[in-house]
Formats: structure tokens, C-alpha cells, sequence
């Protein structure tokens, strides 16, 4: 049964030296991965196979999960994938993370926050008061309000 693996898996994990918290995620990772292939009535019993990844993978990608946390399941499946090696259930490592994690254009990771005009006329006004400031702040503040002008130029 499919669970049984996911038990022996978390024992494998303890005996690692895995935290709590990555065993917790771990764990989760591959019992949601379980569920997945019941869904597509797979009936899982230690062999992993490519298709199994990539499928999982492009599921994940359909249900608008964050690229961040597809990497994370990749990285828990890659983890399941060396415990059934080592434990003779499956015989070829099927998950390459080189192929199978997600890539991000450098800089686009998160959405950037961009300071109102408003908001800067603001921080500007706060900073009169050097009392309220440090010199280090004062030079942040003052490099973004000139920012906020070159761009507003441009």
C-alpha cells in the first residue's frame, strides 16, 4: 500500500537526523504525491517512474502553485526517490532536479512594491527632523526620493 511507503519514508527520515520540520514537509510533499497518483489511478508500490515526475510537476504548474514551492516538492520527491534506492524498491533515479525544478529570470522572484509620490513626499517631510532619523536612514530616504524623481523624468 502506497501509505506504507510514505510511513517507512519518515522513519528514514528520523533516522537521518532530518529535523522535525523538513520531516513534516517532507512527508506532506509525498503523500500529496500519493494522492495525486490515485487520482490518475496509479497504483503506487515503490517504483517510481519519469512520467510520474513530469506528470506530478505539470499538475502542479495547471494549479498555479508558486514556483517555490513546486521546487520544494521536487526537492522532497528527490529525497522519496533516494530512499526507495536505497531500499531497493526502485532501481534508477527518476528525478533529475536539473531537468525537473522550476527556473525563475533573475529579479523577477517577487513582485516589487514601488513608493507612491505621495509616500515619498512623506518619508521627505519626516526626515526634516534629524532627531527622528539616523544619518544612515536620512541617505536611504533621500536615494530613493531621487530615484522615484529620475524615474518619474525618464
Amino acid at each position: 500500500m502506497a501509505t506504507d511507503f510514505v510511513e517507512k519514508f519518515k522513519i528514514y527520515l528520523k533516522e537521518d537526523g532530518k529535523s522535525a520540520k523538513t520531516i513534516e514537509s517532507y512527508v506532506g510533499d509525498i503523500g500529496g504525491f500519493v494522492v495525486y497518483l490515485q487520482g490518475v489511478e496509479v497504483k503506487f508500490q515503490g517504483e517510481l517512474k519519469r512520467f510520474y515526475i513530469t506528470s506530478f510537476r505539470s499538475h502542479l504548474i495547471e494549479s498555479q502553485y508558486e514556483v517555490a514551492t513546486i521546487n520544494k516538492k521536487i526537492n522532497s520527491l528527490q529525497s522519496f526517490n533516494n530512499f526507495l534506492m536505497k531500499n531497493n524498491y526502485c532501481n534508477e533515479f527518476v528525478v533529475d532536479l536539473r531537468k525537473d525544478r522550476m527556473r525563475v529570470a533573475f529579479g523577477s522572484e517577487k513582485q516589487v512594491e514601488v513608493f507612491s509620490e505621495k509616500q515619498v513626499e512623506r518619508m521627505l517631510f519626516y526626515i526634516q527632523n534629524q532627531e527622528n532619523v539616523s544619518r544612515r536612514d536620512n541617505m536611504i530616504i533621500l536615494l530613493i526620493s531621487m530615484s522615484f524623481r529620475l524615474e518619474k523624468i525618464g
